[in-house]
């Protein structure tokens, strides 16, 4: 694109997980402390009983409560912000107050934009959806020469806007 180019905002959502008690905040936190309670009593009472060491224990135990402390991180925390212009669809991940432009994409790069079905899927797909896999819509693209996916999850407002913009720029890249 040239340095003068004007992009036009055709639509802009955000999606976030739903609000629910399990994805409150209090209820996370409660959770996660519970938890680590929870470990350090089962290591003393491994201890207790069967002089089992705690340095043999709670290693395992604490990666456990890491690996749910990310899980709860991805599906409580993280939203994605989308962003369609006349010639550009972008993605954005919003973690807390922090934002990372996951992909910026030129619609004309766009191969194929339909709902996630095991059978379209590939390998690598990137994740940008607060969805379950089959309420996600996949975007397959080619960058660069290689070809990639995303897996998002916008409204259906949002999607035929999509559409209507990739059919406009679709037939002037196959000429």
């Amino acid at each position: 694109m040239e340095e003068n180019d004007v992009l036009t905002l055709i639509a802009m959502e955000t999606a976030e997980p739903k609000r629910k008690l399990i994805r409150s905040a209090g209820a996370v936190y409660v959770v996660l402390i519970a938890l680590i309670i929870g470990t350090i009593s089962l290591a003393n009472l491994l201890y207790a009983r069967w002089q089992i060491p705690r340095y043999v224990v709670q290693p395992p135990i604490y990666v456990l409560i890491a690996i749910c402390g990310v899980y709860a991180y991805q599906k409580h925390y993280l939203s994605y912000r989308y962003t369609l212009t006349d010639r550009m669809f972008a993605i954005e991940r919003i973690a807390g107050s922090g934002e990372r432009t996951m992909v910026a994409i030129s619609l004309y790069e766009i191969t194929n934009i339909a709902p996630y079905e095991r059978g379209n899927a590939q390998e690598g797909i990137r994740n940008a959806s607060v969805l379950p896999r089959w309420r996600s819509v996949l975007i397959l693209l080619e960058e660069n020469g290689r070809e990639s996916a995303y897996r998002i999850s916008p409204s259906e407002e949002f999607l035929e806007q999509l559409n209507a913009q990739w059919r406009l720029h679709r037939p002037q890249k196959e000429r």
